[in-house]
């Protein structure tokens, strides 16, 4: 960096003898053409250029070598820097002193524009790397980003990326097998800047013999070295000046800001799935202990009056004893299941095999398992002869018809039919379930599928509130849709919609003809 300072330097001194020289020979060859006032003029152009082309030094060196030259060649006698007539004094301290106040200002002028063009590109970079890094989802996509955008700021040509352990921060972290690793200078400047936090290597006061650029992204709540980036500089700029590693830092500044700003977007995600899973886990522990205890309660009622009473009681008491328990034992396998259906939605494990499959095997496989309880409501199926295979989870499905089935017979009046219909639209196949009860009070249409939510008119045996919401997590994952129509007081119509798009049907019809 120092040799590449100096040459900057030894160029504008040149320059500045230059101009004046040029100027001189100018001036030389039309002597008789011009005045001594329009010499004196010309020699300060040569110092104003000097003054806005370079810096302070090289306008200095103008003006002292142009009052000189003026002197030696234009002001007679000629050729010596002796002066008869004393009125040139004034006028070489009049041409010093404007030449001096306007170096100067043009010094000055030009270094606030310097600084102002670098201002603009800093954050025209910061706006750039600020803008990609908004699209990223995680570290895994900003750690390249940032990368790139360094690289470039540096005039590097390769950077590798280290992130240390987040469980021990403080720990130097892994250094990556990587080439630019081979060099001891380059592990010392990197482990020199992970531990302090400052750039390190070519072009900084540290690690100076490091033939790599290392740049730390600290955190800006005073959680140590988030990462370094690692940068090899190019061909073209193999030192990188001091308004290269302005722009870098601003880059790392708002780097380390987004990457924090992610880590704490993804604490306060972990923490908020932890406060969800323990709410749902103490929901299920208190729901199962509060819907299993009725019955538990019938099933050990039934089990003593047999154990107790067996030789007494007829054999038609000790069958209907019997088929309690074993009712019973069915809604707590219900129940049991629905709970575990549930932690599957809520966990992401509800896989989907979809298969062609006609509806109608799943509906039936439903109306007979609830055969028991659909006694005191007569089904009606409205399925159309022609309603085509639908790509399916037949025993998900299964579930949705078995809950909303339930749903039905818990919210009606004992009597009262259910009707069960399909029909296709739109790519789709739609499925309704109707009842004749109470309806869905208005403004309870999402409600319905919330986890827990039992409405009044359900009883003491309405169940832990989840079937509504399984149903929901299966259509969704199924790709469809599920919402209720409520008829004002005359019942709800609770619909799903299941696409149409699946597995190609021409295998699964060879497997069908193969079976």
């Amino acid at each position: 960096m120092i040799k590449a300072v100096l040459a900057g330097r030894w160029r504008g001194y040149a320059g500045a003898v230059g101009s004046v020289a040029l100027i001189a020979v100018g001036c030389l060859l039309l002597r008789s053409r011009l005045q001594i006032a329009d010499i004196a003029m010309l020699f300060l152009l040569a110092v104003i250029f000097a003054a806005t082309r370079w810096h302070r030094g090289p306008a200095l060196t103008a003006t002292v070598l142009a009052i000189a030259t003026f002197d030696f060649g234009f002001v007679p006698p000629y050729y010596t820097f002796n002066v008869t007539d004393k009125a040139y004094f004034l006028t070489f301290t009049v041409m010093f002193a404007v030449a001096l106040v306007m170096g100067s200002l043009t010094a000055r002028i030009r270094d606030q524009a310097e600084e102002a063009t670098e201002r603009e590109r800093r954050t025209a970079a910061a706006h750039r790397l600020t803008r990609e890094l908004g699209e990223a989802t995680g570290r895994a996509d900003q750690l390249p980003i940032i990368t790139r955008h360094l690289v470039s700021a540096l005039g590097g040509e390769a950077a590798v990326a280290v992130v240390g352990n987040p469980s021990a921060p403080k720990a130097l972290p892994r250094w990556p097998l990587d080439e630019l690793f081979e060099r001891v200078e380059v592990r010392v400047a990197a482990a020199w800047g992970w531990e302090h936090g400052e750039p390190a290597g070519a072009g900084t006061d540290q690690c100076t013999e490091a033939e790599a650029c290392i740049v730390p992204l600290r955190s800006n709540a005073g959680a140590g070295t988030l990462a370094v980036i690692v940068v090899r500089p190019g061909p073209r700029r193999p030192v990188p000046d001091a308004s290269a590693w302005r722009t870098a830092m601003t880059l790392a500044e708002h780097a380390s800001a987004a990457l924090e700003r992610t880590d704490l977007a993804e604490l306060h995600e972990q923490a908020r799935i932890e406060v969800e899973a323990e709410r749902l886990r103490t929901a299920l522990l208190s729901s199962l202990s509060h819907d299993l205890r009725t019955p538990l309660g019938t099933i050990e009622g039934a089990a003593s009056g047999l154990l107790h009473e067996g030789a007494a009681i007829s054999t038609e008491a000790r069958n209907e004893l019997a088929e309690t328990i074993v009712h019973e034992s069915q809604r707590m396998t219900r129940l049991v299941g629905n709970l575990l259906d549930m932690v599957r939605v809520e966990t992401g494990g509800l896989a989907v095999k979809k298969e062609w499959q006609p509806l109608e095997e799943s509906l039936g496989v439903s109306l007979l398992r609830l055969e028991d309880q659909l006694r005191g409501h007569p089904v009606e199926t409205h399925l159309p002869n022609d309603l085509s295979l639908v790509p399916i989870d037949e025993l998900l499905i299964e579930q949705v018809f078995l809950n909303l089935l339930e749903n039905a017979i818990k919210y009606t009046p004992p009597g009262t039919p259910i009707a069960v219909s399909a029909w296709a639209e739109n790519d789709t196949v739609v499925v309704e379930v109707a009842d004749r009860g109470p309806g869905v009070s208005p403004g309870q249409e999402r409600e319905v599928f919330r986890k827990f939510h039992r409405a009044a008119a359900a009883g003491p045996g309405g169940g832990a509130g989840l079937g509504l919401t399984i149903c929901e997590g299966i259509i969704t994952a199924h790709g469809g849709r599920i919402w209720v129509e409520s008829g004002g007081g005359t019942g709800a119509a609770f619909r799903f919609t299941l696409p149409l798009a699946g597995p190609p049907l021409g295998m699964a019809l060879t497997d069908v003809a193969g079976d």
